[in-house]
């Protein structure tokens, strides 16, 4: 028979016990809440043609040439919380996938960032992420000439570059932060590759002013070296784009604090 001692102590445990896992589970949502445009690739192996995850755009992703698969696990960094999966192309097969926005990224400074693994070790194919601007577009990545990560500044991926000290190496992930300066009579951008997290930097690795893209009106990812693509993440500070891990720890922690004390609880009842 329980005790009056018992019975209150489980009704008020439950209760407890939910108020820590909503809170586990709210976490993350807070961290990417100042976040204008996020995209995971949080959906199952297979096209992501046609996929809509993720928030801030005003449609699914489309093939403009080739295609791009949704493929597991998710890129890893030792800085950047990932999950769901990650967004792959083949190697030396062209492929162009395009997600338009929400609302176009107008004046004012943004901040985007993302995971780019390049795949294989083919001279002269590219591996690039673009701003598709309303009068120009910009690249950001691997060119089809050079081994070094650009900013690539022409229509088409493969024009003229503004080159960092960083060479590309297969299999091996990276961190792009790109600070774009959207004004009336020119833009600005700096390119950061595998930066701190606790700070934006005092300088690039490359840097393009006086280029104007006009409104940046869609997202994409182009190129026929064969590369991966994950946590896609715009925002108005560099902390928006870039969060310390240290925030999303927390929520690990309370996750792990509820699971423990679950199966303290359990023990506790079969003795």
């Amino acid at each position: 028979m329980k005790s009056n001692f018992e019975t209150r102590s489980r009704a008020t445990y439950r209760p407890g016990i939910l108020a820590l896992a909503v809170g586990a589970f709210a976490l993350p949502v807070s961290v990417s809440a100042a976040l204008t445009v996020y995209e995971p690739f949080n959906y199952a192996a297979g096209s992501l043609t046609g996929q809509n995850g993720g928030f801030g755009f005003a449609s699914g992703w489309t093939a403009t040439t080739g295609t791009s698969t949704v493929a597991t696990p998710s890129l890893t960094y030792s800085t950047v919380p990932s999950i769901g999966n990650r967004a792959t192309t083949a190697a030396a097969t062209a492929t162009t996938q395009t997600r338009a926005l929400t609302s176009a990224l107008g004046t004012g400074t943004y901040y985007i960032s993302f995971l780019l693994r390049p795949d294989n070790t083919a001279a002269g194919n590219n591996a690039e992420f673009a701003l598709i601007g309303s009068t120009a577009n910009l690249f950001i990545g691997k060119p089809t000439s050079g081994n070094n990560y650009v900013l690539d500044t022409l229509a088409t991926a493969g024009g003229t570059q503004n080159a960092s000290s960083v060479s590309y190496s297969s299999g091996a992930t990276v961190l792009m932060v790109l600070k774009a300066t959207l004004g009336a009579g020119g833009d600005t951008f700096q390119l950061y590759i595998n930066p701190s997290v606790s700070a934006e930097p005092g300088s690039s690795d490359a840097t393009k002013s006086g280029y104007d893209i006009g409104n940046v009106t869609s997202l994409q990812f182009t190129g026929n070296l064969g590369f991966s693509i994950d946590e896609l993440k715009i925002g108005s500070s560099y902390a928006d784009a870039v969060p310390e891990p240290s925030t999303y720890a927390a929520g690990l922690a309370v996750a792990t604090l509820v699971g423990m004390t679950w199966m303290r609880r359990k023990a506790a009842k079969k003795a």
